[in-house]
């Protein structure tokens, strides 16, 4: 019963990192329709076809004024979350021989389940009224730990 449910439970987490990849590229943002770099920020040149990876302290300081920049920072770290999310698929897919995957398992379900949080809380973010802009860019900025914390630990399992 256990050996089921953890194969209903993997073809879950399968099922939504496929689907949440699928649409991702579709809503990529070209380099034309980077917006305009505010001071501090590193703009991609002409030369760059992908803008340099965004890491959660180049936009955590965004405030409510310069929210466009912020979105399009949260959209490469949402990005690199499926990212990783299709490399730990792939490597999920290489431990088939081995004695015990239960602890992948159960962390790559909560790898999906930050990732889920993670874009949730960017949706109630992009309503939020400059009043409350902070406190929800700070469960944000949690929600992005996270998927970090929940990644490295699929990895670690992976290693084993």
């Amino acid at each position: 019963m256990k050996t089921k449910l953890r194969s209903h439970l993997l073809t879950a987490a399968f099922g939504f990192a496929a689907f949440s990849s699928a649409g991702c590229a579709e809503k990529e943002p070209t380099t034309a329709a980077v917006p305009p770099a505010t001071p501090g920020d590193t703009a991609p040149t002409a030369a760059t076809a992908e803008p340099a990876p965004t890491k959660w302290s180049d936009i955590k300081d965004c405030n409510f004024a310069t929210r466009a920049a912020f979105f399009a920072g949260l959209t490469r770290l949402e990005a690199r979350v499926d990212e990783q999310i299709s490399e730990l698929t792939a490597k999920r897919a290489t431990l088939e021989g081995n004695a015990s995957t239960g602890d992948w398992d159960f962390a790559m379900k909560e790898m999906v389940n930050a990732r889920t949080a993670l874009k949730s809380t960017g949706e109630v973010l992009a309503k939020a009224s400059p009043e409350t802009w902070d406190e929800q860019k700070a469960r944000v900025g949690q929600a992005w730990v996270r998927t970090q914390d929940a990644y490295a630990k699929v990895k670690a399992s992976t290693t084993r």
